[in-house]
């Protein structure tokens, strides 16, 4: 049955290494470049942030605060719309060049690596769950035997390191090969110079000469830092904290973390299904996915076109399948027979009822786009050498419409009836594991 199969690679998976040295045996090796410039800027952001709070010319302070909460806005919207959904996931069909020259400009305040490699990085990471190479994932928060050790090395050690060569890294990088895309990759450093230093320390030296300066680029050093944490608690926090796990990797929903602009709290839901220009199923995923309003906002712009999304079945069928899985997990083997060929009965009447709802909703797209495209010349020629006038293909599309309207209305009736009937058969079952136990 399709509710109750077990998903190929399962989320669970053996820790690779027991200790940090460890990684060395497997070909890792100190990055002195980036470690030594995430050691030294998290360090001065720390110590230098208070002192110049403290000493800033007048007025400044606000200046300075709103500053750096800008700059991690942007670098963690920049990071969650265009790095992470737009290029690493396809989300959209269709990027408009505007687009990519504007975020590729705004993703330098997130000083996260180029959107080439960083996309490139977070594909892996994805493949993971389905081709089970776990030693590929660059920031598993699974490779060590400890909680502790996990957080750390998903969260921010991983960067301070070289990763061993792999193919599958240096083809997801050429895949990513759009121009302007290209075009960042290879003048990156210069400019996350001009970006995060040279740009506040200007001015601040405009606003209140070299003290200015030297205020405002703390003020920018902490937007980037906190920008990158934020982003790391989605390698770290949303794979190792939450009430749903996924169906095929370590990511969980926890509902809670907002910080990443929606990235963080539907994290299950985003690994099963990655493309999906939403990171959230249901009610609670439009609630808290603050990032699918600003997509959602450059599709109504135009700036992209043809958004991902999953089906009602496919949601169905993930939804589904972990409810089983953890129906299963938690009920006797004595009682789990007894239920099983029902709830895989209830499971497969849902999915049909949800299949049924997409075909629906696909000819119904296709029917408004004949009657949008019914009074266009060229097929009125047609329809004419047909013996078909406007008049008798406008009536037959009105009819079909209200036909389908109808038929769509029964269709929704099935699949919300299929659902709730699924779910009515959890709940009896759980009653059942509550009385026996």
């Amino acid at each position: 049955m399709s509710t109750s199969q077990p998903p190929t690679i399962t989320a669970t998976q053996q820790p690779l290494y027991h200790r940090f040295s460890d990684i060395f045996k497997a070909g890792f090796s100190i990055d002195w470049g980036i470690g030594s410039f995430l050691v030294v800027s998290h360090v001065l952001v720390l110590l230098l942030t208070p002192v110049a709070y403290i000493y800033a010319p007048a007025g400044l302070w606000q200046v300075m605060l709103v500053w750096t909460l800008v700059h991690a806005f942007i670098g963690a919207l920049s990071t969650t719309v265009y790095s992470h959904r737009l290029i690493a996931h396809g989300a959209a069909k269709d990027v408009r060049l505007p687009t990519h020259i504007v975020f590729l400009g705004l993703q330098l305040f997130a000083v996260q690596g180029s959107v080439r490699r960083w996309s490139a990085q977070h594909v892996i990471h994805h493949a993971v769950d389905k081709t089970g190479q776990h030693h590929l994932d660059p920031y598993s928060a699974t490779w060590f035997s400890t909680s502790w050790r996990n957080f750390l090395w998903s969260h921010m050690l991983t960067y301070l390191f070289n990763h061993p060569y792999s193919r599958e890294f240096d083809g997801a990088l050429k895949a990513k090969a759009h121009p302007a895309i290209v075009w960042q990759d290879k003048h990156y450093l210069p400019l996350i110079i001009v970006a995060n230093f040279v740009l506040p320390i200007g001015l601040g030296i405009a606003l209140a000469g070299w003290l200015g300066g030297f205020c405002m680029l703390l003020a920018g050093s902490a937007g980037f830092v906190l920008a990158q944490h934020n982003t790391w608690t989605v390698n770290s926090v949303t794979h190792m904290w939450g009430f749903k796990k996924g169906l095929i990797s370590s990511a969980r929903n926890n509902y809670v973390w907002l910080g990443p602009l929606g990235e963080g709290n539907h994290h299950a839901d985003h690994h099963d299904y990655p493309r999906d220009f939403r990171n959230g199923f249901g009610w609670s995923g439009w609630l808290l996915d603050p990032t699918r309003y600003a997509i959602l906002a450059l599709s109504a712009l135009g700036l992209v076109q043809g958004l991902n999304r999953a089906s009602r079945w496919q949601e169905a069928q993930i939804i589904a399948r972990r409810k089983v899985r953890d129906t299963k997990a938690k009920s006797p083997s004595i009682l789990w027979q007894q239920w099983e060929e029902k709830l895989a009965t209830l499971g497969d009447e849902w999915l049909a009822a949800a299949k049924a709802w997409d075909q629906f909703k696909l000819e119904k797209k296709k029917l408004t786009h004949q009657i949008r495209q019914s009074g266009a010349d060229s097929m009125a020629a047609a329809r004419e050498r047909m013996g078909v006038t406007q008049e008798d293909l406008m009536r037959d599309l009105r009819a079909r419409r209200e036909s389908l309207r109808a038929e769509m209305q029964q269709a929704r009736k099935r699949l919300k009836a299929g659902r709730e009937e699924f779910f009515n058969a959890l709940w009896e079952l759980k009653q059942a594991n509550i009385a026996v136990a």
